[in-house]
């Protein structure tokens, strides 16, 4: 009889495991979606920019040394900035603008510490259009 119990409450874990399993999405996960506002770009516009950009590092011929630096800390800031229109920081779109400029200097200067000037120099170019176009959907002044 004990086995028997002990073989169904262990089936019924496993069972219960893998139902919550199949959800797909922890707690944590769901209130980080509920929080989460529409973003700026679409997940084809996403697609085509992240495309086009990754192209252009391409083309500042970086080793793959550098180039998994510069993917670290340029994906990272990326993040950083893709949360800023989260509902739960409640940030007003100027505090939003703000915000951003401040992660976009913070990252370029890091850059910089390790980037030739010829490659710095190709990178503002290339992430300052991404900015002038993010700057376009929310309505910023450049």
């Amino acid at each position: 009889m004990k086995n028997t119990k002990f073989l169904f409450t262990f089936l019924f874990a496993i069972i219960a495991n893998s139902l919550i399993a199949q959800n797909g999405m922890s707690d944590k996960q769901i209130r980080r979606q509920a929080a989460k506002v529409d973003t700026v770009y679409t997940v084809q516009e996403r697609a085509n920019i992240e495309q086009w950009f990754n192209n252009r590092i391409d083309e500042m011929n970086l080793s793959a040394e550098k180039r998994e630096e510069y993917d670290t800390v340029v994906y990272s800031y990326i993040y950083q900035m893709s949360r800023l229109n989260d509902k739960d920081k409640g940030y007003s779109i100027d505090e939003i603008h703000v915000r951003f400029d401040e992660i976009v200097d913070t990252m370029n200067a890091e850059l910089k510490t390790f980037l030739s000037n010829e490659q710095y120099i190709n990178h503002l170019e290339n992430f300052g259009k991404i900015v002038r176009s993010i700057y376009h959907k929310y309505g910023w002044e450049d």
